[in-house]
């Protein structure tokens, strides 16, 4: 497991943007290479924390990687009252499920700028193989 990129993802789902963004790709490496990370307000002060430990700069150092391993992760309190074990079950329950009209129905993304030209793609059918059963 990366752990480090589960930060990334982390950040990224609730600030919508990367951690280490910068125009410049030499600013961006050296953002990385510091951590230097600047967490919107609307972060809790565990994700903050969760965050920070997954993506200290030093790969021996991050959560996960320290005595108690992946359990130190799955027991910080940012995921206090997730149950783990119906994941593992895969017995969750969506926390959003969007109304899908149809196939082709795309009300629920948003429209891409400067996008002029329409895309005619064929609606799914099915092949009838299985290739999409473990899913």
């Amino acid at each position: 497991m990366d752990w480090w990129t589960l930060g990334v993802l982390i950040f990224e789902m609730l600030a919508s943007y990367p951690p280490f963004y910068d125009e410049d790709p030499m600013k961006t490496y050296a953002k990385i290479m510091h951590a230097a990370i600047e967490f919107p307000r609307h972060f809790s002060k565990e994700a903050v924390d969760l965050i920070t430990g997954l993506l200290h700069p030093k790969a021996t150092k991050r959560l996960g990687v320290l005595k108690g391993g992946a359990k130190k992760i799955k027991t910080h309190p940012w995921f206090k009252g997730f149950d783990w074990d119906a994941l593992y079950r895969k017995e969750l329950s969506a926390p959003f499920i969007p109304d899908v009209k149809s196939p082709e129905d795309m009300s629920n993304f948003a429209e891409c700028p400067g996008e002029d030209e329409e895309m005619d793609f064929p609606p799914y059918e099915d092949d009838g193989s299985g290739w999409d059963k473990r899913f």
